[in-house]
């Protein structure tokens, strides 16, 4: 009784932890804030619902135990605190004490002996509004139940394995389930800012907005969300970037730190580099503009070979020449003619001259 009294007006207690954080998350007012603050105010957030109960929803972790689990400073966290008792996301079921504050008995001692209590807070979240047919329509009437029953629950699957419909409120951002969107549209961009939060350690300490807004230029320009990570640990010439700090818990300014690796990405006119997939795929794209090439010449060669005048045979060696020809067995194949006796002749008649003339040297 004492939780439910303590549930703030226009709020209801949270049916699970991952109810409270989103509400968390998707206030206005948490939306407005700059990413480091954002992101404090999910951590304490997410820190209270992980110490809640799962049954009443009320959760008593100390503040200096928290900003200890997040290493933040105490007055951070009572400041994010209050902000969540301020927005009515925490209810108040029992005020933190210590033992200076405690009321003691007649000896001035503490009357059950404990010391400091830590507070008790309920989480809570906005209450669904009520639809005006729902107040107008008299329930002890004899009508079907479509009829009286609220809307949403009219929109709901029928049975427990029925899927809801299409009109049911999905994720903010999606990258699985949802087409890709349109590239060169925000919310192309807002999917690669996603897929990079998702995938860096570093930069999951942003938010995918703020991932964005670091990173339109060189989406805009083309470059995906494996080239901004290539980008973050290479420089254009390939060559690593070398890091000052041995833990990611050491990054203290993790925008500054974006904007100073993408930087190098830029040309003289502020415009980023082909990204590591663009660079690439234009190597490909030459390697196969060569390979055409070279093919088309191949075949050109082919079509004059095929098509050009007849190859001239080699030169015959003096063996070969002075070689008889070969013996034909068919009867009456006819013999060599006059024009290759003559040349034989004239050849064995040269190669005696030249014996003739190396014997009369070798002689004298």
């Amino acid at each position: 009784m004492a939780v439910l009294s303590a549930v703030p007006d226009g709020m209801r207690r949270a049916s699970s932890q991952r109810d409270f954080l989103r509400a968390v998350k998707e206030h206005p007012d948490a939306l407005a804030l700059k990413c480091h603050a954002y992101r404090n105010l999910t951590e304490i957030a997410a820190e209270l619902a992980n110490w809640a109960d799962w049954t009443a929803m009320t959760t008593r972790p100390t503040e200096q135990r928290i900003a200890d689990d997040l290493d933040l400073a105490l007055s951070t966290v009572k400041r994010w605190i209050r902000w969540l008792r301020e927005r009515r996301f925490l209810g108040v079921v029992e005020e933190g004490t210590t033992n200076r504050f405690r009321r003691g008995n007649q000896f001035g001692h503490l009357d059950d002996g404990m010391g400091n209590r830590a507070a008790v807070w309920v989480l809570c979240i906005a209450a669904p509004e009520l639809d005006e047919r729902d107040l107008c329509t008299d329930k002890t009437t004899t009508e079907p139940p479509s009829l009286t029953l609220p809307r949403r629950v009219n929109e709901g699957p029928t049975h427990a394995r029925e899927e809801r419909s299409s009109s049911r409120r999905r994720n903010r951002i999606s990258t699985t389930n949802e087409a890709a969107a349109t590239p060169g549209t925000r919310k192309h961009a807002l999917q690669v800012a996603q897929k990079i939060h998702d995938t860096s350690t570093t930069l999951r300490r942003l938010s995918p907005w703020y991932i964005r807004h670091l990173t339109r230029s060189f989406v805009a320009a083309g470059w995906t969300a494996a080239d901004v990570l290539h980008a973050l640990d290479h420089k254009p010439d390939g060559s690593a970037w070398t890091y000052t700090w041995t833990s990611r818990g050491q990054l203290r300014n993790v925008p500054g730190w974006v904007r100073f690796r993408l930087a190098a990405w830029l040309d003289e006119h502020g415009r980023p580099l082909p990204g590591k997939s663009q660079r690439l795929e234009a190597a490909a794209a030459e390697l196969r503009a060569e390979q055409k090439a070279l093919r088309a010449w191949f075949e050109e060669m082919e079509a004059r070979r095929a098509g050009g005048p007849r190859e001239v045979p080699q030169r015959l060696s003096r063996a070969e020449a002075l070689a008889p020809p070969p013996v034909v067995d068919v009867v009456g194949a006819p013999g060599p003619n006059a024009a290759y006796r003559a040349v034989r002749a004239a050849m064995e008649a040269k190669r005696l001259q030249e014996e003739a003339e190396l014997m009369r040297r070798l002689g004298s």
